[in-house]
């Protein structure tokens, strides 16, 4: 893939793999029960499950029990996870070595 394309589809798909494994990480750390108490394969009793990043587009559980989801700012969080991809596509297939 030595075209401007090829170039280009690497960087959007790279940083668009970054921004799943960011979200992955985002879950465990902001979890009380990391990614398996999110997933509901974890022993944990009121513990609070939220994810997204860069903003938090779901939060879930707690003694008080309360579910927010937010359509709004999970569409923010893929059009900020597309424009940056798109940009890194372009400097990708701009500034990469040719050849």
């Amino acid at each position: 893939m030595n075209t401007f394309t090829g170039r280009y589809t690497i960087g959007f798909f790279a940083c668009l793999l970054l921004f799943v494994i960011l979200n992955l990480l985002a879950v465990q750390v902001q979890s009380d029960c990391g990614l398996l108490g999110a997933l509901g394969m974890a022993g944990c009793a009121d513990d609070i499950s939220r994810a997204g990043f860069p903003l938090l587009v779901w939060e879930q559980g707690g003694f008080a029990y309360r579910s927010n989801f937010s359509l709004p700012v999970l569409i923010t969080d893929v059009v900020i996870a597309l424009g940056v991809s798109a940009a890194a596509g372009w400097a990708a297939g701009k500034y990469l070595k040719r050849g």
